[in-house]
């Protein structure tokens, strides 16, 4: 037995015995199409359900606000070129910003802002 491993379990561990779903974070390039006060509109490769839950990064100036969404509409657009992977499909999604700090949204009010929106 190797060293590296501990021979006992931190935390009891319950198996069940029929498979319960749950939900995986992954990374996924976007490209935000519209940014509001409210939410974003965004195009990607990879499948985004309506009610999930995801983190969009936005990249404002000098800063990145990392927001939680829920997904509200997601539809396929168009095929995807081959180097961009994915599905090979071409996706736009909208999303809603979830519980955003008052901190957060000041920085998002001035980049809108600044930008004339």
């Amino acid at each position: 037995m190797s060293s590296e491993y501990p021979t006992k379990r931190r935390f009891a561990r319950l198996t069940f015995r029929e498979p319960v779903s749950g939900d995986v974070t992954a990374s996924h390039d976007v490209h935000i199409l519209d940014l509001s006060l409210g939410g974003a509109r965004v195009e990607h490769t990879s499948i985004l359900r309506p009610g999930s839950s995801c983190y969009l990064r936005l990249p404002l100036n000098e800063q990145v606000l990392t927001v939680l969404c829920r997904v509200v509409w997601s539809r396929a657009v168009g095929r995807a070129a081959e180097e961009q992977g994915g599905t090979g499909l071409l996706y736009h999604s909208g999303v809603e910003f979830v519980g955003m700090s008052r901190e957060a949204q000041s920085i998002l009010e001035a980049f809108l802002g600044a930008q004339g929106a």
